[in-house]
Protein backbone atom coordinates (compact mmCIF):
# COMPACT_ATOMS: atom_id res chain seq x y z
CA UNK A 1 0.00 0.00 0.00
CA UNK A 2 0.99 3.63 -0.85
CA UNK A 3 2.00 5.63 2.03
CA UNK A 4 0.01 9.09 2.54
CA UNK A 5 1.65 12.61 2.09
CA UNK A 6 0.09 15.59 3.65
CA UNK A 7 0.20 18.72 2.79
CA UNK A 8 -1.04 22.30 2.72
CA UNK A 9 -3.96 22.93 0.52
CA UNK A 10 -4.42 25.03 -2.69
CA UNK A 11 -7.18 26.47 -4.78
CA UNK A 12 -6.98 23.01 -7.02
CA UNK A 13 -7.85 20.60 -3.97
CA UNK A 14 -11.05 22.49 -3.58
CA UNK A 15 -13.11 20.35 -5.94
CA UNK A 16 -11.94 17.02 -4.39
CA UNK A 17 -12.33 18.35 -0.87
CA UNK A 18 -15.88 18.98 -1.77
CA UNK A 19 -16.36 15.84 -3.07
CA UNK A 20 -15.17 14.21 0.27
CA UNK A 21 -16.93 16.75 2.27
CA UNK A 22 -20.78 16.09 0.58
CA UNK A 23 -20.20 12.20 1.02
CA UNK A 24 -19.57 13.07 4.37
CA UNK A 25 -22.32 15.30 5.05
CA UNK A 26 -24.68 12.72 3.28
CA UNK A 27 -23.59 10.11 6.00
CA UNK A 28 -24.07 12.47 8.30
CA UNK A 29 -27.28 13.18 7.75
CA UNK A 30 -28.84 9.49 7.94
CA UNK A 31 -27.60 9.85 11.77
CA UNK A 32 -29.02 13.43 12.39
CA UNK A 33 -32.29 14.63 10.68
CA UNK A 34 -32.09 18.27 11.84
CA UNK A 35 -29.83 19.53 8.59
CA UNK A 36 -30.61 19.12 5.22
CA UNK A 37 -28.22 19.79 1.56
CA UNK A 38 -29.38 22.93 0.03
CA UNK A 39 -29.70 21.92 -3.94
CA UNK A 40 -26.25 24.21 -4.19
CA UNK A 41 -24.69 22.86 -0.99
CA UNK A 42 -21.72 21.78 -2.69
CA UNK A 43 -20.65 24.69 -4.26
CA UNK A 44 -21.62 26.81 -1.50
CA UNK A 45 -18.94 24.50 0.27
CA UNK A 46 -16.40 24.88 -2.40
CA UNK A 47 -16.79 29.32 -2.27
CA UNK A 48 -16.51 29.28 1.11
CA UNK A 49 -13.28 26.79 1.36
CA UNK A 50 -11.53 28.69 -1.39
CA UNK A 51 -12.01 32.08 0.67
CA UNK A 52 -10.33 29.64 3.65
CA UNK A 53 -7.62 29.13 1.60
CA UNK A 54 -6.47 33.04 2.12
CA UNK A 55 -7.46 33.43 5.40
CA UNK A 56 -4.31 33.70 7.98
CA UNK A 57 -6.03 32.02 11.06
CA UNK A 58 -7.31 29.17 9.24
CA UNK A 59 -5.23 26.20 8.09
CA UNK A 60 -6.06 23.90 5.33
CA UNK A 61 -4.51 20.42 4.95
CA UNK A 62 -5.22 17.49 2.65
CA UNK A 63 -3.97 13.86 2.68
CA UNK A 64 -3.02 12.19 -0.48
CA UNK A 65 -2.18 8.48 -1.31
CA UNK A 66 -0.62 8.65 -4.87
CA UNK A 67 -2.89 10.43 -6.76
CA UNK A 68 -6.25 10.04 -4.94
CA UNK A 69 -7.20 12.76 -1.85
CA UNK A 70 -8.12 10.27 1.27
CA UNK A 71 -9.26 13.24 3.23
CA UNK A 72 -8.30 16.62 4.61
CA UNK A 73 -8.45 18.82 7.84
CA UNK A 74 -9.95 22.72 8.83
CA UNK A 75 -8.59 24.39 11.83
CA UNK A 76 -8.80 27.83 12.94
CA UNK A 77 -7.32 30.00 15.60
CA UNK A 78 -9.91 31.50 17.45
CA UNK A 79 -9.91 33.92 20.87
CA UNK A 80 -10.67 31.62 23.79
CA UNK A 81 -13.36 32.52 26.76
CA UNK A 82 -13.08 36.30 27.04
CA UNK A 83 -11.28 37.62 30.11
CA UNK A 84 -9.90 33.85 30.73
CA UNK A 85 -6.85 31.67 29.87
CA UNK A 86 -6.16 30.68 27.35
CA UNK A 87 -6.92 33.34 24.83
CA UNK A 88 -6.50 31.35 21.85
CA UNK A 89 -7.53 28.47 20.94
CA UNK A 90 -6.79 26.09 18.52
CA UNK A 91 -10.40 25.07 16.94
CA UNK A 92 -10.66 21.68 14.34
CA UNK A 93 -13.90 22.25 12.35
CA UNK A 94 -13.54 19.41 9.30
CA UNK A 95 -11.63 16.13 10.08
CA UNK A 96 -12.83 14.43 6.91
CA UNK A 97 -11.54 11.11 5.57
CA UNK A 98 -12.62 9.06 2.45
CA UNK A 99 -15.82 6.83 3.19
CA UNK A 100 -14.57 4.12 0.36
CA UNK A 101 -11.19 3.10 1.69
CA UNK A 102 -9.43 2.28 4.51
CA UNK A 103 -7.72 5.13 6.31
CA UNK A 104 -5.68 3.67 9.16
CA UNK A 105 -3.80 6.72 10.53
CA UNK A 106 -4.68 9.61 8.17
CA UNK A 107 -6.38 11.27 10.77
CA UNK A 108 -3.41 11.45 12.83
CA UNK A 109 -1.18 12.76 10.00
CA UNK A 110 -3.49 15.10 9.21
CA UNK A 111 -3.49 16.52 12.65
CA UNK A 112 0.09 16.48 13.26
CA UNK A 113 0.38 19.93 10.71
CA UNK A 114 -2.45 21.41 12.69
CA UNK A 115 -0.18 20.96 16.10
CA UNK A 116 2.44 22.18 14.26
CA UNK A 117 1.41 25.61 12.92
CA UNK A 118 -0.94 25.99 16.46
CA UNK A 119 2.61 25.22 18.36
CA UNK A 120 4.27 27.90 16.03
CA UNK A 121 1.71 30.59 17.37
CA UNK A 122 2.12 30.01 21.23
CA UNK A 123 -1.33 28.04 20.86
CA UNK A 124 -1.63 25.13 23.25
CA UNK A 125 -5.15 23.82 23.25
CA UNK A 126 -7.73 22.39 20.39
CA UNK A 127 -11.49 22.09 20.29
CA UNK A 128 -12.85 19.53 17.95
CA UNK A 129 -15.90 20.06 16.71
CA UNK A 130 -17.19 16.30 16.70
CA UNK A 131 -21.15 15.37 16.28
CA UNK A 132 -21.91 13.25 19.53
CA UNK A 133 -23.86 10.63 17.40
CA UNK A 134 -20.48 9.74 15.89
CA UNK A 135 -18.78 6.95 17.53
CA UNK A 136 -15.92 6.51 15.69
CA UNK A 137 -15.14 10.18 15.82
CA UNK A 138 -15.71 10.56 19.14
CA UNK A 139 -13.07 7.83 19.83
CA UNK A 140 -10.56 9.10 17.56
CA UNK A 141 -9.92 12.37 19.65
CA UNK A 142 -10.86 10.52 23.07
CA UNK A 143 -8.01 8.50 21.93
CA UNK A 144 -5.64 11.50 21.76
CA UNK A 145 -6.29 12.55 25.07
CA UNK A 146 -9.49 14.89 24.42
CA UNK A 147 -12.28 15.01 26.97
CA UNK A 148 -15.57 16.89 26.83
CA UNK A 149 -15.88 20.14 27.36
CA UNK A 150 -19.29 21.88 26.94
CA UNK A 151 -22.56 20.68 25.44
CA UNK A 152 -24.19 22.51 22.36
CA UNK A 153 -28.01 22.44 22.69
CA UNK A 154 -30.46 22.54 19.44
CA UNK A 155 -34.18 23.96 19.88
CA UNK A 156 -36.02 25.25 17.23
CA UNK A 157 -38.03 28.44 17.22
Amino acid sequence: MQSVTVRPANSGDIPDMARLWYENTVLQHQFDRRFAMLPDGQSRWMAEASNWLNDESCLMCVAERGDEMVGYIVAWIQPGPPGMTPERLGVVTQLVMDAHGQQGGVGRLLLQPVRDWLAAHRISYVVAYVPRRQAVEQAFWRALGATEWLDALWMKL
